[in-house]
């Protein structure tokens, strides 16, 4: 129940509204510098991620506070969620329109990462890491300071990771790794 209203009568924007937009945003596209946009995210990849979140096995990230509100991560949020409403969430961010993030990349860099991103990268992480569809999240257009965040993680073995990535992860030099990140953030 959500102020007074079930959750049969209750939409996926509702509930981003209610759950979400504080820190991602009305439509998934992030301002705040420590979250990513999750607009255009597979509704699978969306549910399977707060899954992951709820259960413990993908780190939530440092406590978020905005204004008039407490702290929160995305464990915490996770675990407030019904199946339902992470479903209805899930589908309501696959039907937005992902915004990529201006930032500045290094060219040089964006070359290197493009290299390491068809040795290491592209065969999951389809077109550059656009298509939502190949339900491995949304990394093209990403912000650097999360990317590089989530690669850190993978690395280091602190992220929950399938055979086949951690296999590629665990071959990324130090700068392939910083490269990657230039090349995802450059894509439009």
């Amino acid at each position: 129940v959500m102020s007074g209203v079930t959750i049969a009568e209750t939409s996926g924007a509702d509930l981003a509204a209610d759950k979400c937009e504080r820190c991602h945003g009305a439509d998934g596209n992030s301002d705040n510098e420590k979250v990513p946009n999750i607009a255009g995210f597979s509704a699978g990849y969306f549910e399977d991620t707060m899954t992951k979140y709820k259960e413990g096995s993908r780190p939530a990230g440092e406590q978020i506070e905005t204004e008039g509100n407490e702290p929160t991560d995305m464990k915490m949020v996770a675990e407030a969620l019904t199946e339902e409403e992470t479903k209805a969430l899930g589908e309501y961010f696959a039907g937005q329109t992902f915004k990529p993030v201006e930032q500045e990349t290094d060219a040089e860099l964006v070359k290197e990462g493009k290299k390491a991103y068809k040795k290491r990268c592209k065969k999951c992480h389809v077109d550059n890491g656009s298509d939502p569809e190949d339900d491995a999240g949304i990394l093209a257009g990403q912000r650097m300071s999360y990317l590089k965040e989530q690669i850190t993680l993978f690395r280091s073995g602190d992220r929950e990771q399938a055979k086949k990535m951690k296999k590629q992860i665990d071959r990324l030099s130090d700068e392939d790794a910083e490269a990657l990140v230039h090349f995802f953030a450059s894509q439009k």
